[in-house]
């Protein structure tokens, strides 16, 4: 997402009520999580995420202001702007540990999308292979860290970047760090399990598709960004056999081509997918744009400022999101 009108908006916002914010013309609310926990989760410790109270809280604030609807109001059509759906991304075993219990308690639905490539704890995501690295390279002195990377001083943000074209590099550090991810994954247990994930479904919650591995999509080609859909649908209708075919796109759709929607609408059958461009239209009418919710920063100045923002769009003419 484009950060530096939204800062200005995120400002601009403090001045204004969250009533009179929420009366600007907008289309259905979709935020988006990945993980809730009150512990402290090597492979997501480098990333933004909420405690227990504080996902409560933004729940209440959810139910204070919007009506919550399933995945299939968003398919059907009947929903209006005061509505609102969740959904969380990658999987996580907390999803089926804490997120669900709370929204079950609450009556709110969801959708919770997943890799197949890691389900069951058969793989790590390049991402949190990373967040682990470097973790334990902040333990480490600066001259033994500098040792390791070969680098004076390793900077976070820069090393969170690492694509998957490069996880290479993570493996390798891991390696002279002695961290092997087998032995984490066993012990840690990060992903659901697929008993986990039929659970969640016969609980009344969605079960969507995330890619199978959770690649940059604008990193990989046509091709690929098709393989990685076609993967995880083939593992979705196989396994979880769900009434509504779903697709999140990860990290971001920006970039995707044209033809890739086409393909999984009209070749693979998908009934709906989601961006992550925040809180927008979008121009295709069974394609979503959802809001990230896990930002740094105090959660209700980043709402205001995101209706800010759009409202700011609304005026000249790029609330819309083109493919």
């Amino acid at each position: 997402m484009n950060t530096i009108p939204r800062e200005i908006c995120k400002q601009v916002g403090r001045f204004f009520n969250i009533k009179t914010l929420l009366k600007i013309k907008r289309p259905v609310f979709l935020p988006f999580y990945h993980v809730v926990s009150d512990e402290k989760l090597p492979h997501i410790l480098n990333y933004n995420y909420r405690n227990t109270s504080q996902f409560e809280k933004e729940l209440d604030f959810y139910l204070k202001y919007f009506k919550p609807v399933g995945l299939k109001e968003l398919v059907n059509g009947t929903y209006s702007d005061d509505d609102f759906h969740l959904s969380f991304d990658d999987g996580l075993r907390e999803c089926s540990d804490v997120i669900a219990p709370v929204l079950l308690r609450k009556g709110i639905p969801a959708t919770f999308f997943v890799n197949p490539g890691f389900v069951d704890n058969k793989a790590l995501f390049h991402k949190y292979r990373a967040s682990v690295v470097l973790t334990r390279l902040k333990n480490l002195s600066a001259e033994k860290a500098a040792q390791i990377t070969g680098h004076k001083k390793v900077s976070s943000n820069e090393f969170l970047k690492t694509t998957i074209l490069n996880e290479n590099l993570i493996d390798e550090l891991a390696q002279k760090l002695e961290i092997n991810f087998d032995d984490f994954l066993a012990s840690q247990q990060p992903y659901l399990t697929s008993a986990q994930i039929f659970d969640l479904k016969n609980k009344g919650f969605s079960i969507g598709a995330h890619s199978f591995n959770h690649p940059e999509f604008w990193k990989i080609d046509t091709a690929q960004q098709t393989e990685e859909i076609s993967k995880s649908l083939n593992w979705l209708t196989s396994t979880i056999l769900p009434e509504i075919k779903s697709f999140a796109f990860p990290f971001t759709d920006s970039g995707v081509p044209k033809q890739v929607f086409d393909t999984m609408f009209n070749d693979f059958g998908f009934d709906v997918s989601f961006g992550t461009a925040g809180v927008k239209y979008d121009e295709l009418a069974n394609h979503f744009q959802r809001y990230p919710v896990e930002q740094p920063g105090d959660f209700l100045h980043n709402l205001k400022g995101e209706f800010v923002y759009l409202e700011l769009r609304n005026k000249i003419g790029k609330s819309i999101v083109k493919h």
